[in-house]
């Protein structure tokens, strides 16, 4: 079970709706209950319940009341107001955000009423919680359920979608990728079963101990690999997940753009994989296959490990005791992906780690929190980089500074050419 607590952003996402709706079949029993249904047609009722789509539509059918009566019994069944046809034409139509196949399969009309600064979703079928979730992370906005008859709801949309932006046109003729991420959105936001499948991605590769997972597509589907002690190994995934779908539920649970595939993205977030709490770090980046992802795992119960298991020699670790015994000084860690440094690093910082001391960090990310030592993250986006945390550090005052990372100096350019 993994419970996801966003890390927070500058532009924090917009959570789907978890309302849970009364169930359908206790307002088709209301509806019997009112003699609205014929006692002939109950056994029918079980049959539809299994539909996802259309359920509503269908019960209605089977009903004898008109379009308008029908929508006020919902309406006043799950306790929703309802928008007449007038109010929908008068709306500011926000249709042009979503293909028309999308709102008509779920019969929804997003809009901005006159005289209302939130945004509403009238829907003919209030159980169409995957919809409404969908609609939300695509408008980036709570929204207000209103309740519109069928009827109404197909004059609006042949006379209003498309309006306020670029046309809402058929998936025949729309762009791929705004259908696509309105199919991966609806999928993510009910649960389908690409949420399983990272679910039992990020458990298995805590129970491999893994590091970092990179989800890597390519012209036939994608390649799911994991670092386990050092090493890049491949794992057996789903031949029939869309890496798209994938990247999509990565970059929700990270917080982040998931309409954004030109640019690399970076994020974060706080999990509870298999009673672990876990900080995971995610990085983006767009190929010609589609956007590839890395995941790096940071299990908040590692806890910070002793220099006697960093597997140093004897000869060594009496070195590295020493020079952290110096007062002054500069140890440089260098290596490659995985090796230990930030591990190393952590460990050295909390051997200095005394209440006689001052201790400041500059990192990105920060992935070992240590109790009494001042970290900063590293945030380019407002100015906050290596160099200028590291100008900023020296005037409070430290004992000791760890900074991230060390960018290479550019080497220069002689004027002169060797004979």
């Amino acid at each position: 079970m993994i419970a996801s607590q966003t890390a927070a952003r500058k532009r924090a996402p917009i959570r789907p709706r978890t309302e849970p709706l009364r169930d359908w079949l206790d307002f088709a029993s209301a509806l019997v209950r009112k003699n609205a249904i014929k006692s002939d047609v109950v056994t029918s009722l079980q049959h539809i319940g299994q539909r996802k789509r259309n359920r509503l539509r269908e019960l209605w059918e089977l009903t004898e009341l008109s379009a308008p009566a029908f929508a006020d019994e919902v309406a006043g069944f799950y306790q929703l107001e309802r928008i007449a046809l007038p109010d929908m034409l008068a709306a500011r139509a926000l249709t042009s955000r979503f293909s028309r196949r999308f709102l008509r399969e779920i019969s929804a009309f997003p809009c901005v009423e006159e005289g209302r600064d939130e945004t509403t979703i009238a829907l003919c079928d209030p159980t169409e919680t995957a919809g409404i979730r969908a609609a939300e992370l695509v408008l980036r906005a709570p929204v207000q359920i209103r309740i519109a008859s069928f009827e109404d709801m197909t004059t609006a949309l042949s006379e209003r979608a498309g309006e306020e932006g670029a046309p809402a046109t058929d998936v025949e003729t729309s762009s791929p990728q705004l259908s696509d991420d309105i199919e991966n959105l609806r999928d993510l936001a009910s649960g389908a079963p690409v949420v399983r499948a990272v679910n039992e991605l990020l458990e298995q590769a805590a129970e491999l101990r893994a590091t970092d997972i990179h989800i890597e597509p390519h012209r036939t589907g994608m390649t799911v690999r994991m670092r386990i002690d050092g090493l890049l190994r491949i794992v057996s995934t789903r031949a029939d997940l869309l890496p798209q779908a994938v990247i999509s539920r990565v970059k929700i649970l990270a917080g982040l753009n998931i309409a954004e595939r030109r640019l690399p993205q970076d994020g974060a977030a706080h999990l509870r994989i298999a009673r672990s709490q876990v900080d995971i770090r995610v990085a983006t980046m767009p190929t010609p296959h589609g956007e590839s992802a890395v995941i790096r795992l940071l299990p908040r119960d590692r806890g910070i490990l002793d220099i006697p298991k960093l597997g140093f020699a004897d000869a060594d670790e009496k070195k590295v005791r020493g020079l952290l015994g110096l007062p002054h000084g500069m140890i440089v860690i260098t290596g490659p992906t995985g090796s230990g440094k930030t591990t190393t690093l952590a460990t050295m910082l909390t051997l200095l780690n005394e209440t006689t001391r001052k201790i400041l960090t500059i990192e990105d990310p920060i992935e070992y929190e240590i109790r009494g030592v001042h970290q900063s993250q590293v945030k380019p986006e407002i100015g906050l980089t290596f160099a200028n945390a590291l100008r900023a550090f020296v005037r409070q005052d430290p004992d000791v500074i760890m900074v991230g990372e060390v960018p290479m100096p550019r080497r220069p350019t002689s004027r002169f050419t060797r004979p």
